[in-house]
């Protein structure tokens, strides 16, 4: 069984006939419950609570983004919404982007490990196709019951209002505060959340509004995409007017597991979390526990590492992101990851609305010139999940942490399928991570043989070592999940190291939050 965690992740539950919500911020959850109070659907409050966090995620949210939506009826097989972004530039000639670069250290906000700097890029020649907007609105189209104008309704009120930003929300600012200092126009737009934490977009209200009456339907409608393509040219971006004209949302039949009486579902291809995830599960044998009951961790990582090797590829690329599982009280679930990447520092004018960096967290000119094609969709580390465990209960779960999401995703489904354990319980154990080649992070809490063995792994595969975290930190992800047990009950768990909170909506619409 696992060491005691001090991520211990804020919690709430409900009886039967209960809806629940785990999100990254308070009022990304609240948005979600007051729509579900009012009757709305999963998707509904999902979405609501995807709006509003554009306002309470700055960093992390944004219709200039992406994202992936796995929804799933009561007792049905899941299916995903694939909005993530579009690689640029289609009929348009050869163009060098502008690019610019800065090196985030992850010791900026705290105690970290020695190894903990990342190579981010920003400028007008990383935005990639956006997907949030227009996948936002076909999954409404496709299973909203209220009016769009009911659904964001929560996030107009914020942006006008302007919301006191969580101290997790304000360390995120200070990780990527270069990156949003690259242009004017985002400089303005993040100053005085920079300097006091209180962070407001009248613009971003005026496009919601113009959004649910209907005025705004598309990336490609003329009075939000000559915006946006005026600034990208300007700027030295790819984006063109085919592109915007182009990006569709696809739907997906998820990668599905079974082991150990469970059965797994997460995001396919073209994007490469759910096959890693999945393909990991596939590879540890259901024997690799240990005498006690516990995981053997050093065969997960393991598992974790030949997985990665085999499905990472071309165009996927590691991103920042946050995530919102939802249960309502007819046992419908919806659990939607999105990302703006670590932002690109730009936005388009008007309209409040930041953009990606999709492009630039990947090698703009692969060596292999293995680059995707203008058009093409790229891949992400992003894998929203359903688990149905042997009792008969469902999970919805996803996380942030760029390429930690696979690691924190595996490590939670290991505690819950092999180790047996509670959800809040899986969710505060303490994760590992390797990339396959770099030292393996270590939070701290693990026992001290799990210790000994993941040390001699990285002594086998030639690694560096282990790498001690001194706490648990924002960099190993932030897991936020909801469970609803056989008999209609529901739970909701946020994870503390990425400002989790949650929320339960009770049969009489009393709502509890923390």
């Amino acid at each position: 069984m696992p060491a005691m965690s001090p991520a211990v992740p804020v919690r709430a539950e409900g009886p039967p006939g209960s809806a629940a919500v785990a999100g990254g911020s308070a009022e990304a959850v609240s948005a979600a419950t007051s729509i579900l109070a009012r009757g709305g659907s999963a998707v509904d409050a999902v979405l609501a609570a995807a709006f509003a966090a554009v306002v309470s995620e700055p960093v992390l949210a944004s219709l200039g983004g992406g994202g992936f939506l796995l929804s799933a009826p009561a007792g049905a097989e899941p299916t995903v919404l694939d909005f993530f972004v579009d690689v640029p530039g289609q009929g348009a000639p050869s163009l060098v982007p502008h690019v610019e670069t800065v090196v985030v250290d992850f010791a900026r906000t705290g105690s970290a490990a020695t190894s903990s700097e990342q190579v981010f890029h920003g400028g007008w020649g990383t935005v990639g196709v956006p997907g949030c907007l227009a996948g936002y609105l076909a999954a409404h189209a496709q299973s909203g019951h209220l009016p769009l104008s009911d659904v964001v309704a929560p996030a107009i009120v914020l942006a006008r209002r302007g919301v006191q930003l969580s101290s997790g929300q304000r360390t995120f600012l200070l990780l990527v505060s270069d990156l949003l200092n690259i242009t004017d126009d985002s400089r303005r737009l993040f100053a005085e959340a920079e300097a006091s934490g209180r962070y407001a977009n009248d613009e971003y209200a005026l496009l919601l509004e113009e959004m649910a009456a209907g005025r705004v339907g598309a990336m490609s409608d003329h009075a939000f995409g000559d915006a946006l393509l005026a600034a990208a040219s300007s700027g030295g971006g790819l984006l063109t007017r085919q592109d915007l004209a182009g990006y569709h949302p696809q739907t997906r039949n998820p990668l599905s597991l079974q082991r150990a009486g469970a059965r797994v579902w997460s995001n396919p291809p073209p994007s490469v979390g759910g096959s890693i995830v999945i393909g990991a599960l596939a590879r540890l044998a259901e024997s690799h526990r240990r005498p006690g009951g516990g995981a053997d961790w050093a065969e997960v990582v393991a598992a974790l590492a030949d997985a990665t090797a085999h499905h990472r590829g071309p165009g996927q690329v590691p991103t920042g992101t946050t995530h919102v599982s939802v249960v309502d009280s007819a046992g419908t679930f919806a659990a939607i990851t999105t990302s703006n990447g670590s932002g690109s520092g730009t936005v388009v004018p008007g309209w409040g609305v930041t953009l990606n960096n999709m492009l630039g967290e990947e090698d703009l000119r692969p060596a292999d010139g293995s680059a995707l094609p203008p058009g093409a969709r790229m891949g992400s580390m992003m894998a929203p999940t359903l688990v149905e465990l042997a009792d008969g209960s469902r999970v919805a779960l996803g996380t942030g942490g760029s390429e930690r999401i696979r690691s924190a995703l595996l490590g939670v489904l290991i505690r819950l399928i092999d180790e047996g354990i509670s959800l809040a319980d899986a969710v505060a154990a303490p994760r590992a991570h390797t990339t396959g080649s770099g030292p393996i992070h270590v939070e701290p809490g693990f026992p001290d043989a799990d210790l000994v063995d993941l040390a001699a792994l990285a002594r086998r595969r030639d690694w560096p070592g282990l790498e001690p975290w001194p706490d648990p930190s924002l960099f190993f992800g932030g897991v936020h999940a909801v469970r609803r047990s056989s008999d209609g009950s529901v739970e909701a768990v946020g994870d503390v190291r990425r400002t989790g909170a949650v929320g339960v909506v009770l049969p009489d619409g009393d709502v509890r939050h923390a």
